[in-house]
């Protein structure tokens, strides 16, 4: 009973990204070199590389894609900086400076969550509700600074007690 991999239902869009034209068209931007184009009425069309690729579409936040991702990896980088200068250096603009930072990069981590778990169906109203823990979360850690200890000295205290 000789059973190939192209049989199995699992393997077979494992096997696609082998393939050298489709892994080029995918992941270089265009087909390959060898990729045959048919021609159509008698003319041979070649594929034409512009030398800047356009840009894509702006979002609601007149962000575009790649843009957006770069943003988040700064506020990811400075926050590896953010939360132990703020054991260094412990004010009130460093309290707000996390609550912002922890906030969004909440935001943006659930973003990915939803995107990649939630269906589709269900998305716009998990996009609503995830922007109402974001302020939520937000207006929470604000109040926390404004009326109580604040996030650092909360974190100091917190590592009293642990060790």
């Amino acid at each position: 009973m000789g059973m190939s991999l192209k049989t199995v239902r699992g393997f077979r869009p494992i096997l696609r990204l082998f393939d050298p034209s489709t892994f080029t068209a995918y992941f270089l931007g265009g087909p390959s070199s060898k990729t045959t184009v048919l021609p159509v009425n008698g003319i041979d069309i070649q594929p034409v590389y512009l030398p800047h690729p356009p840009q894509p579409s702006m979002g609601i936040t007149g962000v575009n894609g790649f843009d957006h991702w770069k943003i988040e990896r700064v506020i990811a980088v400075a926050m590896l900086a953010m939360i132990p200068g703020s054991f260094v250096y412990d004010s009130v603009f460093m309290n707000y400076l996390l609550a912002a930072s922890l906030a969004i990069h909440a935001h943006w981590g659930m973003d990915s969550v939803l995107i990649d778990y939630c269906p589709r169906k269900a998305l716009p109203l998990a996009n609503v509700i995830r922007y109402l823990l974001t302020v939520l979360s937000f207006l929470g850690l604000c109040y926390f600074n404004y009326n109580d200890m604040g996030i650092t000295r909360a974190l100091k205290a917190l590592w009293t007690i642990i060790y």
